[in-house]
């Protein structure tokens, strides 16, 4: 006599399961998406899950941690009173909904259903099926109103008063640095252009207008190229041959900063994933890359062979690095916050905080320092990160001891890079809302305009010495 039939999990189940889990170490842990869904060394239910189910995950992960703002004040409208804030199971999984509810395109039924599923089945959370079923309910009957409304008010979201919908989806830390470094107007220009998720820029290696033209591109600048591409990354014309790598527009500045550096010793420390050093070799430089991580030198050492690039790989701890002969030239891309890359890293400014910031910084100031060291008389040392925030850049610099250090700063001038993008300092400063790019060059925009996917670029902050 056989035993009761097991009934087969609901569709999707596993998949909204693991988005919850993945959603609970961004927001409580502070973990990277891209570390707890990589495809060899994620969370073990991603793991198991199917391609698509891999992508669905992502794809609620992603637009979850770029609305989430607007996200947790819809959730606050649907409740008479707030949830409990230990609930944090039942407050995930709430989101995880909400997200395909208003911003992804899958059945409003399905993603309720599951959601209720899901939390019946939870210890922690099952007292609270009625109430989420009832929500998320409410949730798909209102969401057109929801999505309509200009600004938001939300205590959840740290919004006391009402703040256009875009900027109630930075954290309130974050939101009033932002709004103190650059003003109101810039925050809001900055803010919508974090939701709308970036362009493809690569850097190439010959003609960039010929390549503009191959793969349906612009050139924005010396060889960079922002192309809307469709479909695998790897399937486009040239990637397989080396013709050019992927890298924002931001992050080419740093490189053509050193000017000609043909025949030069440079190092390019801190290197990995490589798309500087790509730069500094094809420039003509003889190339040290520098970079402490195994793994991440393993990518530098694969992305160069691929682009039929040579340098000198080193593995090592900047700190402990002592050239037998001083270099001509270095490059320092320093770790930083990355809160410049929201637009293609949404999670990011969930795993960030003030002081985080502050430690970062103080480490990059001594990274210049250490820098200093290792350059020649007369040499340059460029420093560059990809943060918003000016504790990591202006300030930064602005507390450096220049005079001990042997350095002298060289202001960047207009005929290196766009006007817009020089401080008052002479150094670099692009904003995510920056390069507004025209599919139509006959319409008329201000630079605080957002655009579409073709327009935007990283958050990048640079700075130029000379060694004296």
């Amino acid at each position: 006599m056989s035993g009761p039939e097991t009934k087969p999990p609901k569709p999707g189940l596993a998949a909204r399961k693991t988005a919850t889990t993945v959603l609970t170490r961004i927001m409580d842990d502070g973990r990277g998406l891209d570390g707890l869904v990589d495809a060899q060394h994620g969370l073990p239910p991603f793991l198991a899950l199917s391609p698509e189910d891999r992508s669905l995950v992502r794809a609620i992960c992603m637009a979850a941690c770029r609305h989430y703002g607007e996200i947790l004040a819809a959730l606050e409208r649907m409740v008479d009173r707030p949830l409990p804030k230990n609930a944090r199971h039942l407050h995930h999984t709430l989101t995880v909904a909400a997200t395909q509810i208003l911003f992804l395109d899958i059945p409003d039924s399905a993603a309720v259903d599951v959601a209720v599923t899901q939390i019946r089945s939870d210890q922690r959370s099952k007292r609270f099926a009625s109430l989420a079923n009832a929500v998320l309910r409410r949730l798909v009957r209102e969401k057109d109103e929801l999505l309509g409304a200009p600004q938001i008010k939300s205590r959840a979201a740290g919004a006391q008063q009402p703040v256009d919908r875009a900027v109630a989806n930075m954290p309130p830390w974050l939101r009033s640095r932002t709004r103190k470094a650059y003003g109101r107007q810039r925050l809001s220009a900055i803010a919508a252009q974090h939701m709308v998720p970036p362009a493809l820029d690569i850097c190439v290696k010959s003609d960039p207008h010929a390549w503009a033209d191959r793969l349906g591109g612009t050139v924005l600048m010396d060889k960079a190229v922002r192309v809307v591409a469709q479909g695998q990354i790897t399937a486009l014309p040239g990637f397989d041959a080396g013709e050019w790598w992927v890298q924002d527009v931001a992050a080419q500045i740093p490189a053509r900063l050193m000017g000609e550096i043909a025949g030069k010793h440079v190092a390019d420390f801190c290197a990995a994933p490589g798309g500087k050093t790509a730069q500094l070799i094809t420039a003509g430089a003889h190339v040290t890359a520098l970079e402490q991580s195994t793994p991440r030198l393993e990518r530098l050492r694969q992305n160069l062979a691929r682009l039929k690039l040579q340098a000198t790989l080193v593995e090592g701890d900047l700190f402990n690095h002592r050239p037998q002969k001083p270099y001509d030239a270095i490059l320092l891309d320093a770790p930083c916050s990355s809160l410049g890359t929201i637009r293609r890293h949404p999670d990011v400014q969930w795993t960030k905080s003030p002081t985080l910031v502050s430690e970062l910084a103080a480490l990059q100031a001594r990274m210049v320092a250490h820098a200093a060291t290792c350059l020649a008389p007369g040499g340059q040392l460029v420093f560059a990160n990809c943060s918003l925030d000016r504790e990591e850049g202006e300030d930064m610099v602005a507390r450096l001891d220049l005079e001990t250090l042997g350095l002298r700063l060289d202001p960047v001038t207009a005929h290196e890079v766009d006007t817009q993008w020089i401080t008052g300092q002479g150094t670099v400063r692009t904003l995510p809302h920056y390069l507004a790019c025209q599919q139509q060059a006959d319409r008329e925009v201000t630079d605080d305009t957002v655009q579409s996917t073709v327009s935007g670029m990283d958050g990048f902050f640079c700075a130029r010495f000379i060694k004296i």
